[in-house]
């Protein structure tokens, strides 16, 4: 939704947030203080960073400070209620940080035009995702699930199925992945490898 309203770059404020959110949340670019990523809360809110080289000296950052809140305004509109809220629009050293809440995942995927779901597996099934999947541990990566396996985990067990490139802070751990997925060696942030054409699969607690 985000990227499909945005498809004038007549207007500066326009082309800026193709450059600035629309590069962040498909190839990463950019000189970063700050990493670009999305957080998951305990609440099922999505919290989330994007952080990007801002050295365009035609534009102006409070353009995209009020083009993200008339971003943000018009989707609560549509929604009918207050799903996604602007914590703070900055620039420092060359560098533009948007942060950003969202009510859900739902709505960090409406927002946003792409795929990332959070739930169980069995909620991940009744919304029509494929879990006929092999997902390999994250500490035994010999040792692999298939889709009985997943529907059958416990009620503690969330999926994370997205095509997002930016990194992922769960409010977990990484205990199985698909094979396009890399995590830290905590386990607590997953990122979507560059060259892969399809969705991530995460499986934490």
């Amino acid at each position: 939704m985000w990227r499909s309203r945005l498809v004038s770059p007549k207007k500066k404020t326009n082309a800026l947030l193709v450059l600035l959110l629309t590069m962040a949340l498909t190839s990463g670019c950019g000189s970063e203080t700050e990493e670009s990523r999305a957080e998951l809360q305990k609440d099922g809110s999505v919290k989330s960073v994007i952080s990007e080289s801002f050295d365009k000296p035609d534009y102006d950052i409070n353009e995209l400070q009020q083009m993200v809140l008339e971003e943000s305004a018009s989707y609560n509109r549509s929604v009918g209620d207050s799903a996604v809220s602007v914590e703070k629009v900055s620039e420092k050293d060359g560098t533009a940080s948007v942060k950003m809440t969202y009510r859900s995942a739902a709505d960090y995927a409406a927002f946003n035009d792409g795929i990332f779901f959070v739930g169980s597996p069995k909620e991940a099934e009744e919304e029509g995702y494929n879990l006929n999947k092999v997902l390999s541990s994250t500490r035994n990566p010999l040792e692999t699930v298939g889709e009985a396996d997943i529907l059958d985990m416990d009620g503690d067990v969330r999926i994370l199925i997205t095509d997002m490139k930016d990194p992922v802070v769960l409010d977990g751990k990484a205990i199985y992945t698909s094979d396009n997925v890399q995590t830290d060696k905590k386990y607590k942030t997953v990122t979507l490898k560059e060259e892969s054409g399809e969705p991530a699969y995460i499986i934490y607690k």
